[in-house]
């Protein structure tokens, strides 16, 4: 088991955290403004997402591509995003669903299967299963 501190980061309400390729973690902060922020093996802050580029409200859960994609699902403002791990760039999935996506909570993607899950808190109470998502 590792422990990674992030008290010295600001994240007192870290929600899910993800592995990167570098070895580095992914961490979703749970609060409107929310944050998604990568963080090295100390637990320091690499990089943040500038909110500048679009404003996350309770992000939740995290997935991340073999490219290093991060997937989020912003809860809040009911969409999934994907952003590149410079998390310098956002933009929301357009997904076939027709009443929209509501407070997405969960979130997995299988890209042996290119599909992804996401599961709502409110709304229809549903799992919504994607296929052929390509990122």
């Amino acid at each position: 088991m590792r422990e990674i501190s992030l008290q010295q980061t600001g994240l007192n309400h870290p929600f899910h955290a993800v592995q990167l390729s570098t070895g580095d973690y992914v961490v979703s902060q749970n609060t409107s403004p929310g944050a998604v922020v990568v963080v090295a093996v100390d637990g320091q802050v690499v990089r943040s997402f500038d909110q500048s580029s679009g404003q996350m409200c309770y992000p939740r859960s995290l997935a991340v591509t073999k490219s290093d994609s991060i997937l989020v699902a912003d809860s809040g403002n009911d969409r999934i995003v994907v952003m590149n791990s410079s998390l310098c760039f956002l933009q929301e999935l357009a997904l076939p669903v027709d009443d929209g996506i509501q407070q997405p909570w969960g979130l997995c993607l299988d890209e042996t299967r290119r599909r992804m899950y996401v599961s709502e808190r409110i709304g229809r109470h549903r799992v919504l299963v994607f296929n052929n998502v390509r990122l």
